[in-house]
């Protein structure tokens, strides 16, 4: 079926140079009665007039939310190049980047890829997009699934490291040029998977501007497989910037995913990876003043959003008695936030705080931050918050962080948070739990070899665990743990790169990752210069390289240890880029192993995903 989608387009792309050649074969014999009605536009002009305005740069809007001053090593960014580069398919494939993030996957694209870091599980990942908290919604009201927000909508991805936690700050596309920006994108791969993008961006030089953006997933499997995905999901923004100290925007996007159950194949009632099917509305409306068009000074923010879930939960009825299976008609869930941030940042200082207000789980929640740079070489920041939750519990704390440039470029930062937190406000019965986590990291970077060290100790604690997960869904009580991770980059030659990382619990370490986690990479890149000298051209070839020993992933309904066994993974990728065009190749699981991630759910074997994008001005 994906062959017979794609003949149209191979049709359309070999027609097109096709007939441009029989009309350049056209001699200059035309009668002159046909110049009348001939086009006498001046495409030369046209083509000029563009070149000169894709130079012009407009205001665009501000990232907001995110710090404005940190030590070295406390935060990792992907900006778009990035993103492209590393041809992630979903946001869990970019977290996974971050060393000691391990990813329950469910078996392939579509099914849910859930991020744990050092031991946390469900409460190891905050997210926020614009600013705007996102919470989770839906069947699972406790873990927001990474992998139900599309990586197209998004432009820049900031991930702060904090022990046992990160905080993922995510900002859509910002197009600061006059023309309109499309992007067009269509792959295909096994199991009739098939994705389509789609995108066009416009500003004008009064601030006005837009977004439209669409993406289609569909990965419906063959008729022996289970868990087939669905998701249609689109964007819109309306935005009026006229300076870069005054913005406003209000965004839609809303999506409907549809997951089947995987149910156990030995047991039929047992379900491995229970189905979602709803649809999901995030409506967000942000204002920002800034004293000063250059950053510094005072900035004040406004944002109000209503986040929704709603489906028919019929199919979610199990046949027997009613008293033994109630019925519901429908699930309904929303949230209402308005939230105030304010700062204010010089050359070597900055102040920031937040009050946010919520119609459920938090109605409050308070934060404050000073950060200062006294020196080129040293960093401070210390950080206090003040969450009320429902039921009459808080979470409090204070985060400290410093950092030092040594000789030789060496970094070094440590942090400490100390306080209690409520891991899963939407759970009635969780209650605060005393923290004092701390790490400290030491690394430097240059352009043939980069390496980070990282020892980090979290406290005891229990998280929620993945309740899609049933068979595995939960985790015992986790001791306090050190961990070591160790990063590092080789390039021997401009065009060959080694890279990946290691992390591992001293001692007996939680449930919910396994032991001894590593990725490791080989990359051969290269611009082929000799002959496109322009640098338009790149091809980049990839095999990269999961392993881990054996662990306990989680428990059974009645409380037993479910064992992870040890496993390895290769996969592979061939990607090469003219211009904005890319083209990919990528394959899973390349030794056919039917090792798993979670115990139940084994990668499809030798799995692959094949597409094109294009990104370009009109």
């Amino acid at each position: 079926m994906s062959r017979l989608r794609f003949l149209p387009c191979l049709l359309l792309a070999l027609g097109i140079p096709r007939s441009v050649a029989l009309l350049a074969q056209v001699p200059d014999s035309a009668r002159a009665d046909t110049t009348a009605t001939s086009d006498t536009t001046d495409y030369a002009a046209l083509f000029l007039r563009t070149e000169e305005e894709s130079r012009v740069v407009v205001p665009t809007l501000p990232r907001v939310g995110s710090p404005s001053l940190l030590p070295g090593l406390s935060r990792i960014v992907f900006d778009r190049d990035t993103i492209e580069w590393h041809n992630a398919q979903t946001l869990s494939d970019l977290l996974s980047k971050v060393p000691g993030v391990y990813l329950w996957r469910g078996g392939w694209v579509g099914r849910p890829e859930w991020p744990t870091f050092q031991g946390r599980l469900g409460a190891s990942v905050r997210y926020s997009l614009d600013g705007m908290p996102m919470l989770p919604l839906g069947r699972d009201s406790v873990v927001v699934d990474p992998t139900l927000f599309p990586l197209s909508f998004l432009e820049r991805v900031e991930i702060e490291r904090l022990p046992g936690e990160l905080r993922v700050h995510l900002f859509t596309k910002r197009h600061d040029r006059v023309p309109p920006r499309t992007r067009v994108s269509v792959s295909s791969g096994d199991f009739d998977i098939a994705r389509y993008q789609g995108s066009l961006e416009q500003r004008s030089r009064s601030g006005l501007g837009f977004v439209v953006a669409a993406e289609q997933l569909s990965v419906p499997l063959s008729s022996d497989q289970q868990g087939a995905y669905s998701n249609l999901q689109g964007w819109l923004q309306l935005s009026y910037v006229p300076s870069d100290r005054l913005s406003a925007s209000l965004q839609l996007i809303r999506g409907g995913p549809s997951r089947e159950d995987v149910l156990d194949p030995d047991e039929t009632t047992d379900t491995l990876s229970a189905r979602i099917r709803g649809k999901r509305t995030d409506i967000q409306a942000t204002f920002t003043y800034a004293a000063r068009s250059d950053g510094l000074g005072g900035r004040l923010s406004a944002i109000l959003a209503r986040s929704s879930w709603a489906e028919d939960s019929t199919e979610y009825s199990l046949p027997g008695p009613i008293n033994q299976h109630p019925h519901v008609q429908a699930l309904d869930m929303g949230v209402t936030q308005l939230g105030v941030l304010g700062g204010y940042r010089t050359t070597t200082t900055a102040l920031d705080a937040s009050a946010w207000y919520r119609s459920r789980w938090t109605p409050l929640e308070v934060r404050a931050s000073a950060a200062a740079t006294p020196s080129p070489r040293l960093t401070g920041s210390v950080e206090a918050a003040y969450l009320r939750h429902d039921g009459g519990r808080s979470s409090r704390w204070v985060l400290g962080r410093g950092g030092v440039a040594l000789p030789l470029g060496i970094q070094v930062s440590g942090l400490a948070r100390v306080g209690s937190v409520v891991l899963a406000p939407a759970i009635d019965a969780d209650s605060a739990t005393s923290i004092f986590d701390r790490a400290i990291l030491a690394g430097f970077d240059r352009p043939r070899f980069a390496l980070e060290v990282g020892y980090w100790r979290t406290a005891s604690s229990t998280p929620p665990g993945f309740s899609l997960y049933p068979m595995v869904g939960r985790v015992a009580t986790g001791p306090p743990t050190k961990w070591v991770t160790v990063s590092a980059r080789v390039a021997p030659r401009q065009w060959l790169i080694l890279d990946g990382w290691y992390s591992d619990p001293t001692g007996i370490g939680p449930e919910g990752q396994p032991p001894t986690h590593s990725i490791v990479n080989a990359t051969i890149q290269s611009k082929f210069l000799p002959t496109f000298r322009s640098g338009i051209f790149a091809l980049k070839l990839q095999g990269s390289m999961e392993s881990w020993g054996t662990g306990v992933i989680g428990r059974d309904p009645a409380g037993e240890a479910v064992t992870l066994p040890g496993a390895t993974f290769f996969r592979a990728q061939i990607q090469f880029k003219i211009g904005s065009f890319i083209a990919y190749y990528d394959r899973s699981n390349m030794q056919g192993t039917r090792s798993t991630y979670v115990p139940g759910l084994p990668i499809l074997r030798f799995a692959s995903s094949f597409g094109v994008r294009w990104e370009f001005s009109n």
